[in-house]
Parts: C-alpha cells; structure tokens; sequence
C-alpha cells in the first residue's frame, strides 16, 4: 500500500460526498443560544425539585440533552464540525 503525502491525494482518495451541516450555518448560533438556555432552565429546575425522581430524572434527562446540543452547535458556529 502507497504512503499518502499529500492533501492532493487524499482528495483523490475521497469517494464519498461533501460535508453538510444539518441545518445552515447561520442558524448554529441562533440553535445554540435556544439550547443553551432550555437546558439551563431545566438544569435549574432539577436544582430547586426535591423529592420526586420521577421529575428530578425528566430535569436531569432533558437539561443534559439540550445542554450537550448547545456545545455541538457552538463548535460547529466556531467552524469545527464534530
């Protein structure tokens, strides 16, 4: 198997399509901003439910997700697809 020395090559190695981001990239730091602040509000609700695991794990559930979509779509407005 060749050595590839160059991003020439593995251009020419490429057989799948271009990247595209899910949604248009003027839009991840609008989306960011929207999760962001979901996830807070449900990170402070889980903080002031006392008693309730059926609650406090919906909180905790929903903040979580909303909140590692938030640091998703950040990186991907700084340009870094991940």
């Amino acid at each position: 198997m060749a050595t590839v020395t160059s991003a020439k090559q593995i251009d020419e190695l490429w057989v799948g399509e271009p990247f595209a981001p899910v949604f248009d990239r003027s839009m991840h730091a609008t989306l960011a901003l929207l999760f962001a602040a979901v996830g807070l509000v449900y990170a402070g609700k889980f903080s002031i439910t006392k008693k309730d695991l059926a609650k406090e794990t919906l909180f905790a559930a929903v903040s979580s997700v909303t909140l590692g979509l938030a640091a998703v779509l950040t990186a991907q407005a700084c340009g870094l697809y991940v």
